[in-house]
């Protein structure tokens, strides 16, 4: 009786120090891109026939977005995510 006390008493540390171990853990936080975010005005308000766009519906209705460098490396780090 006493050695499954102990080994029950065993298992139950061994879980409590996973835990707490899980628990403290240090995980990296997910880093801010600025590239994520752009100014309203610096997006062209023009349309380019040598320009792929993407419609993106807002409040006021649809906008087209190009689909530029910035776009595509927006597009990467959604991916990666």
């Amino acid at each position: 009786m006493k050695s499954a006390r102990a080994w029950g008493i065993a298992a139950y540390m061994a879980l409590l120090i996973e835990r707490i171990s899980q628990a403290v853990q240090l995980r990296p936080r997910p880093a801010f891109n600025p590239a994520q975010i752009r100014r309203y005005e610096g997006t062209a308000r023009e349309l380019h026939l040598g320009v792929p766009y993407y419609p993106v519906q807002t409040v006021k209705g649809y906008v087209l977005i190009p689909k530029d460098g910035y776009f595509q490396q927006t597009e990467e780090i959604l991916g990666r995510l």
